[in-house]
């Protein structure tokens, strides 16, 4: 994990939400600016985006949602997007706002297991539940069949493997185990299948896989 991630909290301002950012600040050792939609959609551009964005669940309605969006429009480099006190039983169609999402923290998780799903969120992972993972890919499967794409047949075997686990929802830590591969080889195929078929991250990727490799493919 890189040091030179900023971070953003989009919440309300009060004493629980800077707890909170103290807590996030002394775990990732990173500075945390915790800000409102009203902040960061001021015209005098005072306040930014960091390149991750943690979002309170309960905090954003549709209204401020939509704020986010227009302001998020500003910006060339894609943050990636955080979903923090989620309640357990949200339809998975309403994290998929989101067009960045990286990860999903529920209400129940402690400080603990938010601070090591950010570590690997950082790290070029992601932080979702096995369902959470596979309603995405239902969510954004196209009404038609997919065929296989030239640009799926073009990647190398091993790349293809990658692919498919990825499409199941894989850690690179559960890929490297199940190819008997370490994890930063893993990590230098992820970069090269994202460069190849022009995905900045895995959601992408997976978006990618569901208009590129029939479902035959991905069994």
């Amino acid at each position: 994990m890189e040091n030179t991630y900023r971070i953003t909290l989009l919440s309300d301002v009060n004493m629980q939400s800077n707890l909170f950012k103290d807590s996030l600040e002394r775990g990732l050792q990173l500075k945390v600016d915790l800000l409102t939609l009203e902040q960061l959609s001021e015209s005098n551009n005072e306040h930014s985006l960091g390149d991750v964005v943690l979002f309170d669940f309960q905090y954003l309605d549709d209204e401020k949602l939509s704020q986010y969006s227009q302001a998020r429009a500003n910006y060339e480099q894609p943050a990636k997007e955080i979903v923090i006190n989620c309640p357990k039983d949200v339809a998975s169609n309403r994290l998929f706002r989101w067009h960045n999402l990286a990860g999903v923290f529920y209400v129940d998780d402690d400080i603990d297991l938010l601070l090591r799903g950010m570590a690997k969120i950082m790290d070029g992972e992601m932080w979702l539940s096995r369902k959470v993972a596979q309603d995405y890919i239902e969510y954004f499967r196209c009404a038609n069949t997919v065929t296989t794409s030239q640009a799926y047949a073009n990647l190398t075997k091993r790349e293809k493997e990658i692919m498919r686990l990825l499409g199941h929802g894989a850690s690179n830590l559960q890929i490297a185990d199940k190819l008997y591969v370490s994890e930063n080889t893993v990590k230098t195929h992820l970069h090269n299948i994202f460069k190849k078929i022009n995905a900045k991250n895995r959601l992408q990727a997976l978006l990618w896989a569901n208009n590129n490799i029939s479902l035959e493919e991905r069994a």
